[in-house]
């Protein structure tokens, strides 16, 4: 069997969304050893990258798995400015003054990189408070996300309808509360 050396963009993307291992493997092999050699540049250590690289990945993963996305770059610099854009946010974080190596210009896709990595930790925020809610919160939310009507979780989950709304009410303030007493919450939402 011949060893694959090269992967077209369509490859990529399919093997990425897909979950091959073998295209997952290359593209760590090759598009690791950039991420790490900007982080050790820029005041980062190799577990450093490690995190930084697999964080940019599940953005990258959850890029592809659009069905009509326009990519304005090679998923290698998509990945590369993401990268790029979380070490700077730890970076900043941190409060050290590091200086950034030169980079090549990204600023074409520098704006859809944030709104993906923002989408991507606001997601995560989401998922922490909904984690945190009880059993019957997460079932009455996941029916209502789903867009069963009140009448439908009240059948499913044997409640009145008039008690499914006031727990989908409870429930959703519940998650409200339990996202925004969420430190990371504040570093979202005060931009």
């Amino acid at each position: 069997m011949k060893k694959v050396t090269q992967y077209s963009h369509d490859e990529l993307v399919r093997g990425i969304r897909n979950s091959d291992r073998t295209t997952l493997a290359y593209v760590y092999s090759t598009w690791f050893p950039m991420i790490r050699d900007f982080i050790g540049k820029n005041a980062g250590t190799e577990e450093d990258a490690r995190d930084i690289f697999q964080e940019g990945m599940l953005v990258l993963f959850d890029k592809v798995q659009g069905s009509e996305v326009e990519w304005k770059s090679t998923l290698k610099t998509f990945l590369f400015a993401v990268c790029r854009n979380k070490w700077l946010m730890v970076l900043r974080k941190r409060k050290t003054q590091n200086t950034v190596a030169d980079l090549e210009s990204l600023s074409d896709i520098e704006s859809e990189v944030a709104e993906d990595i923002e989408k991507s930790e606001r997601y995560k925020l989401m998922r922490k408070g909904f984690d945190q809610l009880g059993t019957e919160c997460q079932q009455v939310l996941n029916l209502f996300f789903e867009g069963q009507s009140m009448k439908e979780i009240a059948e499913k989950l044997s409640f009145t309808p008039a008690y499914a709304k006031k727990k989908k009410f409870i429930c959703q303030k519940k998650l409200i509360d339990l996202v925004s007493a969420d430190p990371s919450f504040q570093e979202l939402y005060e931009k």
